[in-house]
C-alpha cells in the first residue's frame, strides 16, 4: 500500500475587496503550498486587495498590486523587525514564485529588495 505524501501547507491572510471575503492576520488559516498561486492570481486583481503567507518561523511575505495595476509588490517581514524588504516585480514572476516558496523565507527569496523602514 502506497502512502499518499502530505501536501506542505502554509498559514494564509487575505483580503478580496470585490467578493467581501477577508481572513484576518491575527487567526491565518492554513492553505495547501499548490493553492497559494491561484489564489493570487485571483486576489491580485484588485489594487486594494491582498495576500499574506506566513512560513514556519512566522515570517511574512505580503502581494499586492502595485500602484501601476501591472506588476506585484512583495514584501518580506520578518518578526520583531522595523521595515521590511520590497521588491516590485511583473505579475507573472510573482505567480511563479508562489508556485515554488521555500518552507521558510529569508532575504535571498526577493533577491534585490530594497529595505523600507
Amino acid at each position: 500500500m502506497k502512502k499518499h505524501a502530505v501536501e506542505r501547507q502554509f498559514r494564509v491572510f487575505y483580503r478580496d475587496y470585490a467578493n467581501n471575503v477577508a481572513i484576518s492576520s491575527a487567526q491565518p488559516e492554513a492553505l495547501a503550498a499548490g493553492r497559494l498561486a491561484p489564489l493570487a492570481e485571483r486576489l491580485l486583481t484588485e489594487r486594494d486587495n491582498f495576500l499574506g503567507i506566513v512560513d514556519t518561523e512566522d515570517t511574512i511575505l505580503q502581494c499586492y498590486l502595485d500602484d501601476d495595476g501591472n506588476s506585484v509588490a512583495l514584501e518580506l517581514v520578518f518578526p520583531e523587525a522595523h521595515g521590511c524588504l520590497r521588491q516590485r516585480v511583473p505579475r507573472s514572476q510573482a505567480l511563479a514564485l508562489l508556485d515554488d516558496l521555500p518552507d521558510t523565507f529569508d532575504a535571498n527569496l526577493l533577491h534585490g529588495a530594497q529595505y523600507i523602514d
